[in-house]
């Protein structure tokens, strides 16, 4: 499927809206490329006359000095199906939410519309975030808009198929143990996961409140450093961010076990990159209490506090469900066959759970910044999935190196770490498989780095991108970023 070029960047887009240009014409030619790329499915509700007003809400309250106009003044941002959007529906991708009319807007959405975004339908994702292809029984799978024959992958699908065909240039996604990335990862665009707490969860439908946050995806890292200002609180804050050194630590595998051979290829091909613009990248595996650690907590978290997540949304449900009606009415049979154990009370699973949470998660997060300080390194990179898009019709099983293997901890293998730890991750795009299938390549870095990390991707997309010259313009799919 062809990719339409217009987004630009979202500080472009913002200053050129302040400064005069139609945010009104612009939201009418974005909705012209959604229907002409109905086909991805990137979204299951777009109210045309309400996008419309707000853009030209936009157009009719420019202030008289561009300067004074909020960070994504008229930018057009897609928002993910588990976030709620005042006067809009939030059904998670399942069939008990379809009426879900939400009232008001999530903490992120209210942040987004005072710095003058529009908001911009609600995206395809997998269902109750509980799937990392972008299969969704409701709605329908959630295409590639640049891998034809594939899945965008999940769960934050249509956020990033969106970005990705360029129907926006930006939009929100949420990410357990991957679902920014991901999906990013699978479709050539950037994808960014915070420090956990550092964004507002209020009107989210969470999996897990030890490891869920809501995430960014954009088409290059310029723009991930102007959402997080906005949606971290910090839209009056100026100048550069702190700057890191440029020493990394890549595994020799690389990853925490078999990675796909043209996935490898393109991931050595950036390391050689950086190296030769002067990049330190230091190789040498995690210690093996990592990728332990990992599996033994992974689950217990992640499943110990779906029941409550759930429970806890639903009291705001103006028409309300229990967690078993919800559950009983799961449209994927898979994803139902994970969840209908945990409407069941289970004294075992909480335990499993206060003890991944109090013990191993720590323990994990210790381990793991004793690497990078091992190793001077300013943060891990890995590729993001060892595998690059699944294929269509992709279920429980993918083939890796002639091997059958699970095809959600083969894609969450890489991603599962920050996401266990709290910590911020950033995928960018170093290029394509032979097979013209775009790579992630993952950047981790310990809690609170946020801002730096973010500049230190920018930095290395740069270099990746063949260019030392900084521009605000969105890169090709394949490519990298070059913004400021």
């Amino acid at each position: 499927m062809s990719r339409l070029p217009e987004p630009h960047s979202v500080r472009e887009l913002a200053r050129e809206f302040a400064h005069g240009r139609s945010a009104a014409e612009y939201a009418g030619n974005a909705l012209d490329r959604c229907r002409a790329h109905r086909s991805l499915n990137a979204f299951v509700s777009l109210d045309t006359d309400r996008v419309l007003w707000r853009a030209r809400a936009a157009d009719e309250t420019r202030p008289d000095d561009p300067a004074s106009a909020g960070a994504l003044h008229g930018v057009p941002i897609a928002v993910k199906d588990n976030i709620d959007v005042a006067g809009e529906t939030t059904t998670a991708g399942t069939p008990a939410l379809r009426g879900n009319l939400a009232h008001t807007d999530a903490g992120v959405c209210a942040r987004l519309r005072r710095a003058g975004a529009v908001l911009f339908g609600k995206t395809n994702m997998h269902e109750l975030a509980y799937g990392v292809t972008g299969e969704n029984r409701l709605y329908g799978a959630v295409g590639n808009p640049v891998a034809g024959g594939h899945l965008a992958g999940g769960s934050s699908s249509g956020t990033a198929a969106a970005v990705a065909a360029s129907l926006v240039p930006a939009g929100l996604g949420t990410d357990t143990g991957g679902s920014v990335r991901i999906p990013a990862s699978c479709c050539g665009v950037t994808g960014f996961r915070p420090t956990t707490g550092r964004y507002p969860t209020a009107g989210v439908l969470r999996v897990s409140h030890t490891r869920d946050t809501v995430g960014i995806l954009a088409g290059n890292v310029g723009d991930l450093l102007v959402l997080d200002r906005v949606l971290s609180g910090e839209a009056d804050g100026t100048g550069e961010p702190e700057r890191l050194p440029t020493r990394l630590v890549v595994p020799s595998r690389p990853g925490l076990g078999d990675v796909d051979a043209e996935v490898a290829s393109v991931v050595a091909r950036a390391v050689r990159t950086l190296r030769e613009h002067g990049w330190t990248v230091v190789e040498a595996d995690f210690p093996r209490t990592v990728p332990e650690l990992i599996e033994r907590a992974s689950f217990p978290i992640a499943l110990g506090e779906t029941p409550a997540c759930f429970r806890q949304y639903l009291e705001t449900v103006r028409e309300p469900t229990t967690l078993d009606g919800l559950v009983s009415s799961v449209a994927d049979p898979d994803v139902r066959d994970i969840l209908l154990p945990l409407c069941r009370e289970d004294p075992e699973r909480d335990e499993r759970r206060r003890r991944a949470v109090a013990e191993l998660r720590p323990a994990l997060a210790a381990a793991a910044a004793e690497h990078l300080l091992a190793h001077g390194a300013a943060a891990c990179l890995v590729p993001t999935t060892v595998l690059p898009a699944p294929r269509v019709g992709t279920r429980t099983r993918v083939r890796l190196n002639g091997r059958t293997v699970s095809t959600f901890p083969t894609y969450v293998r890489n991603t599962n770490l920050a996401s266990i730890v709290g910590w911020p991750s950033v995928s960018i795009p170093p290029g394509r498989t032979e097979r013209g299938l775009p790579v992630g390549l993952q950047l981790d870095a310990p809690a609170g780095t946020d801002r730096a990390l973010l500049a230190l991707a920018r930095d290395c997309a740069r270099v990746l991108a063949g260019t030392d010259t900084a521009s605000d313009s969105r890169p090709s799919v394949a490519g990298t970023d070059t913004a400021r």
